[in-house]
């Protein structure tokens, strides 16, 4: 791994992330609602940010991102990252995040050099504590969804990402009963990403956005 801009990024999510501040802007009723003790009983559980090269002509790096199936759950149709609960045999979180990779999209366990961990993100309606890896691939390997849990396969850019008209307030109905008014998210290639990912794509952004505005 040699890129300047991936260990720059390596470098800032070891040493300086943004935390909590980055959550709060895409979700501030969390912590109303919520407190610490409240998240200690949630379950555990761990998400992987596959980052790669967007093409080989380009100097951009693209994000791999999910949409779920349809189900009766909470996060039906969502996008996500690849990533589940922590089963009893799970080495580690880390191995938590790379299991569920190879289970939802097939990436090989030891496919990926681990850079870093971003801030851990609670999620109240389904009671989860999220740990998320991003890891760098030089190339990706191939892809094969697994259909029970994987609706679509996506990515987006980093360039995207960063992208302020990207950040939007929309609408959103989690399910027939529900509907929330000006929830901020990010709109990129007509996906609604909204939930625990945008605040974990929140503290990428801001991590990004300084590297890449240099």
């Amino acid at each position: 791994m040699n890129n300047t801009k991936i260990l720059a990024l390596q470098e800032k999510i070891n040493n300086s992330l943004p935390g909590l501040d980055a959550h709060v802007a895409f979700y501030p009723l969390r912590f109303i609602k919520h407190n610490a003790e409240d998240f200690l009983n949630f379950r555990k559980s761990a998400v992987a940010i596959h980052i790669y090269p967007s093409n080989e002509s380009s100097n951009d790096f693209s994000i791999l991102l999910i949409e779920r199936s349809e189900y009766e759950g909470t996060h039906s149709k969502q996008i996500a990252f690849p990533g589940g609960k922590v089963d009893p045999e799970d080495e580690s979180f880390e191995h938590t995040a790379r299991r569920e990779s190879f289970e939802e999209v097939t990436i090989p366990l030891n496919s990926g050099t681990l850079i870093g961990e971003l801030t851990e993100v609670n999620i109240p309606v389904s009671k989860f504590n999220v740990k998320p890896f991003v890891f760098f691939h030089e190339k990706l390997p191939p892809l094969e969804k697994n259909i029970r849990e994987v609706n679509e396969i996506l990515s987006i850019s980093i360039t995207e990402l960063i992208d302020e008209k990207n950040k939007k307030s929309s609408t959103i109905k989690v399910n027939n009963e529900l509907t929330i008014p000006n929830i901020p998210c990010f709109v990129i290639q007509d996906k609604t990403i909204w939930g625990a990912t945008a605040l974990i794509l929140n503290e990428l952004k801001i991590i990004c956005k300084e590297i890449w505005d240099q």
